[in-house]
């Protein structure tokens, strides 16, 4: 009888204590879930933000194409950019897409920046060979605003012909890179650029993307850095600017994260 009572009095704390480990990691769950959920929707809503932004600067230079009488121009203009906004509307409201669905999309832009600007700009893409595009999942539009920032603020100002190279490799195991290098004025000789962008329009696409990188390496157990490094030549002067983006590297064939 003694011993009966004994076992159950050992047993009642140990099955409350059980109980309440159940639920913790129950509830844990429950708000991992929750935080992903509003991850989802904020970087939703930070796309949302980004793509009124580039597509008005696409309308005004369909625009300026027709005001100019430039009608082949115009036409081909609109083609490249009802390719790319299907694409923004099929990818808007997924947190994730391939990197060759990510790729597929900045060519596209590319195909726009140099209908605008003509032989002016040379972009190249450059993947390290051993990546799996078709499985590995990146943010959506996550290239786009640093292109574009090289080709405003990096190679215009130069006034004469600028080479920017996008560079994608995998440096270390569960990392994903990719370099946006320009041979523009730098970062010291933007502000003082004769093309005139207004700030607010020149930032928010940035800073949108930024929080949405670092949201994404955080969902995924990662916290990295994104790198701007200035390049100069003997003197000191500026030659141009490589933005380094690091994502936590996903993939559905590997299934890491």
């Amino acid at each position: 009888m003694i011993p009966s009572i004994i076992t159950t009095i050992i047993a009642i704390p140990i099955t409350i204590f059980s109980c309440f480990l159940y639920f913790r990691v129950k509830n844990r769950h429950q708000i991992r879930h929750y935080e992903q959920q509003i991850a989802d929707l904020k970087d939703i809503a930070w796309r949302a933000q980004m793509n009124p932004h580039f597509l008005n600067n696409c309308l005004n230079n369909i625009n300026s194409f027709i005001h100019k009488l430039d009608k082949e121009t115009a036409s081909n203009y609109l083609t490249c950019l009802s390719r790319l906004m299907r694409k923004t509307l099929e990818y808007s409201d997924q947190p994730k897409i391939t990197l060759a669905q990510e790729l597929d999309a900045v060519t596209n832009y590319i195909k726009l920046e140099q209908l605008r600007f003509g032989p002016d700009i040379d972009i190249k893409i450059s993947v390290e060979e051993q990546l799996q595009i078709e499985n590995i999942q990146v943010l959506p539009f996550f290239i786009q605003p640093f292109l574009e920032n090289a080709i405003l603020h990096g190679v215009l100002p130069k006034q004469n012909k600028g080479n920017i190279k996008i560079n994608i490799t995998a440096p270390e195991p569960q990392i994903l890179s990719c370099s946006v290098t320009d041979d523009g004025v730098g970062r010291k000789k933007t502000n003082k650029s004769p093309v005139e962008i207004p700030t607010a329009k020149r930032s928010m696409g940035m800073s949108i993307t930024c929080r949405r990188i670092e949201l994404f390496n955080r969902i995924h157990g990662q916290s990295l850095p994104l790198t701007i490094h200035d390049l100069t030549d003997q003197n000191g002067s500026g030659t141009g600017t490589s933005v380094e983006i690091k994502l936590a590297l996903v993939s559905d064939d590997l299934n890491i994260s």
